[in-house]
């Protein structure tokens, strides 16, 4: 079946690879992201979602970097960013684990992926930062006094 699939995803891709030239490259990275997603929804090992989620993740990113209406340098990093945060979403919903460091470089490289297209929130960050640490911090402790409604014994 995984073999079947990757021969389909490729032949897609390299076909619209011929059409739509810039694209086809992007094309090509989000074909293999998927053929991993489709690996990791046949056999649900977590190693093929990690590669799957950022590699299609990216992918879309370029793809709108290149043309839209959405068109900015950030693009590519917020794609990034979004497949790192759908590690987490993809694998909280298919087996309830909660596993969350992918939010952490999602949620990194999304913030500054947005920051890269806006002068406002650049300055922001520049000086802001250290209040994600604050916030961080907040969430730990509230783990640790079970507010969050998990115990750490």
């Amino acid at each position: 079946m995984i073999a079947g699939a990757v021969l389909i995803l490729l032949g897609i891709a390299f076909f619209a690879m011929q059409f739509f030239g810039e694209l086809g490259a992007s094309a090509i990275l989000f074909a293999v992201g998927l053929i991993f997603l489709v690996a990791y929804f046949y056999t649900r090992t977590y190693g093929f979602l990690i590669p799957g989620c950022i590699l299609a993740g990216l992918a879309l990113g370029q793809i709108a970097a290149q043309g839209g209406l959405f068109s900015f340098m950030g693009l590519s990093g917020i794609g990034l960013g979004f497949g790192f945060i759908a590690i987490f979403l993809i694998d909280w919903v298919y087996t309830r684990n909660f596993r969350w460091w992918p939010l952490i470089p999602g949620g990194i490289i999304v913030v500054s992926g947005i920051a890269s297209a806006n002068e406002n929130l650049q300055a922001l960050l520049a000086k802001g930062w250290p209040l994600i640490l604050v916030v961080i911090g907040l969430l730990i402790l509230a783990g640790a006094f079970g507010l969050t409604g998990r115990r750490n014994s």
